[in-house]
């Protein structure tokens, strides 16, 4: 059925996003693309009105439920059966040559088949090994994804795979808003005649595009260029080198699109918005605490005032300026085909002086505005809501993948499978129409589901850890770590020690209210039993694993100074309590508080005992944190 779609040129107050895939569709080594925007915003629209403009005129599109052998493909039972031969029946990939592969909600994917989707993309080719076969093919498609960040966000390894990234905003403008809603009502009324009174503008788009597709072999890129792209690229504090590749190829294009030979500035400027914003990151000077005031004591018995609010972060100076338009209109659609033959600028020219201070100059006014959208998509981007994936031979869950049985598990029967594995040998084994199935056939599911994590906070409220702004970051870096487990339906749990016991403030819960309110409520003073604190979280560990249900992480946060009326038998006792932990099937973390140098606490050292990851506070903010909690669900 040809369902009809809206034309890409009707849509209304998108021109950012509509620049982003026309950059695709002239270069697709500018990389994937993915737009993020709320519902509503035309996301899908726009995508699917862009298919006719591909290569092919058509679009590919993966859904969420895709398996292995839909997306990479698998034995074809025909040939096995008939022939007894293996042969490859081809994938959603092989069927995405040279046009999108469409991926809607991309970030409700499951993060295995996203990363090799866009692995693929990026070698150009892909190889497959099952069922007996073992296949390599060459592929050529460019993934293209939507999202709404309130259902969740992605991972930045996964946000880094993607060459473009374009935020889409709701239109705000009330004389856009009755247009959206007049050309929708027209376009439901009859979408065929609708589509004819567009039908100009789309075949103008079409003619550019092309134009463009042929002029992109013969853009240059001026060593000045090249200069400024690295430039643009280390100021936005970039890892790895994917930023320079994807920013210049998308500069290309945009040329391209605006007729030109060779690449300018503008050219740069208008790409890094699409390239470097989802990339951006905070120089490591910026992300440290600030020091502590030295007028506070390292030790002591006063509580620490709950009142204390935790300090705003320093606003970027650049962040204000109002955003510049990147240039467009008639003149770079409608350019002359004199316009296209002008030569680039020669390399003496670009590499003067002159040349470089011009270039140079838009750096600032670039970095300004990609700081704005690199944190209006912070602001707007949700947690991951995904959990973490745990394989079970069990028949609950989704089937992962295929094996043989193995002796002592109860068989979960996979017949597709085992009818692939069974189909090559029949012509040798009878005559008959039927299909003689043995053991050395069979195939059963590991399947995989969804699973929380509980999250268990053992906290040092002692008196040495009672100076304002070291608990205040403790305090802002837990309660990130406790929203985030609530919107991940995971259970958080709270320990504190202080003076000569541990108690539980907040049994495992999810609960996040309870959690913050109780958090916010922590006394502080006294010794540090920190012997005891370890041995009731153990107990909680344990209880934990009688009960199954999830992974386990413990979080110990202290300045590691056991300082209980025991002395040196109570860091005796801390130390071989540690090593129960380490015994646990728990993931564990020490976040050590301590800034006395040199250091005379004991948490490196339980840390080693734990086989837990160690880190210092200095090293540390809130986000820094989390971004560790999240690392350790996926370990």
């Amino acid at each position: 059925m040809n369902i009809p779609h809206y034309p890409l040129t009707a849509v209304v107050g998108q021109e950012h996003a509509t620049r982003a895939l026309a950059a695709v569709l002239v270069n697709p080594r500018a990389g994937a693309l993915l737009i993020s925007g709320t519902s509503g915003t035309a996301k899908s629209v726009l995508v699917r009105a862009a298919a006719p403009f591909t290569v092919t005129g058509r679009m590919a599109e993966l859904p969420l439920g895709a398996s292995e052998d839909m997306i990479f493909g698998t034995i074809d039972m025909e040939a096995a059966l008939q022939q007894g031969e293996r042969r490859l029946r081809h994938g959603l990939l092989h069927r995405a040559r040279n046009t999108f592969l469409y991926m809607d909600e991309v970030n409700l994917l499951r993060e295995d088949i996203l990363s090799t989707v866009l692995k693929c993309a990026e070698d150009r080719f892909f190889r497959l090994e099952r069922d007996g076969l073992s296949f390599t093919e060459e592929v050529s498609y460019t993934p293209v994804g939507t999202m709404d960040p309130a259902e969740g966000t992605l991972r930045p390894t996964l946000l880094d795979a993607f060459g473009l990234f374009v935020s889409m905003e709701d239109v705000t403008d009330p004389a856009q808003r009755r247009e959206i809603a007049a050309r929708v009502l027209a376009f439901e009324r009859d979408p065929a005649a609708f589509r004819a009174s567009y039908a100009t503008q789309e075949e103008e788009f079409a003619a550019a595009i092309c134009r463009a597709r042929e002029l992109l072999p013969r853009v240059a890129v001026p060593s000045a260029i090249l200069h400024f792209a690295a430039a643009c690229v280390l100021r936005a504090h970039c890892v790895g080198n994917h930023a320079e590749i994807y920013l210049i190829e998308a500069a290309r294009a945009l040329a391209a699109l605006a007729g030109r030979a060779f690449v300018m500035p503008m050219d740069v400027e208008e790409a890094a918005e699409f390239v470097l914003v989802h990339r951006m990151s905070r120089p490591q000077e910026e992300q440290q605490p600030p020091p502590d005031n030295t007028n506070v004591p390292e030790q002591g018995n006063s509580d620490v005032p709950d009142d204390a609010q935790d300090p705003l972060p320093p606003q970027d100076e650049g962040a204000a300026d109002e955003r510049q338009e990147p240039m467009q209109g008639d003149e770079q659609q409608n350019a002359s085909q004199d316009e296209m033959d002008d030569a680039p600028p020669s390399e003496e020219d670009t590499s003067s002086g002159d040349a470089e201070d011009c270039i140079a100059a838009p750096l600032e006014g670039i970095m300004a505005r990609l700081s704005l959208l690199s944190m209006t998509m912070r602001a707007q981007g949700g947690k991951s809501g995904k959990r973490d994936i745990l394989q079970t031979h069990t028949a609950d869950g989704r089937g992962l993948r295929t094996e043989m049985p193995r002796a002592g598990r109860r068989p979960d029967l996979a017949l597709s499978a085992t009818l692939r594995a069974a189909a090559p040998h029949q012509h040798i084994r009878h005559g008959s129409p039927a299909v003689v199935i043995r053991p050395e056939d069979v195939r059963v599911w590991v399947r995989a589901k969804r699973t929380a994590t509980n999250i268990l906070f053992l906290v040092d409220a002692s008196g040495s850890m009672g100076a304002r702004e070291r608990m205040r970051t403790v305090k802002g870096a837990i309660l990130s770590l406790l929203q985030e487990a609530y919107q991940k339906r995971d259970r958080v749990g709270l320990i504190v020690f202080r003076r000569d016991r541990a108690e539980t403030l907040l049994p495992m819960t999810r609960s996040v209210e309870l959690a913050e309110k109780q958090l916010r409520a922590l006394p502080t003073g006294g010794r540090t039993p920190l012997a005891e604190g370890l041995a009731h979280a153990l107990q909680m560990l344990h209880e934990l694993e009688r009960r199954g249900g999830g992974k386990n992480v413990l979080v110990l946060v202290t300045d590691g100074r056991a300082n209980a009326k025991e002395g040196d038998a109570g860091v005796q006792r801390a130390l071989r309590a540690a090593e129960e932990v380490a015994e646990t099937q728990a993931l564990s973390l020490v976040l050590d508080t301590e800034r006395a140098v040199p250091r005379v606490g004991i948490a490196p050292e339980l840390a080693r005992r734990m086989d837990a990851r160690y880190y210092t506070l200095e090293q540390l903010s809130a986000e820094g944190v989390l971004e560790i909690v999240r690392a350790s669900r996926r370990r």
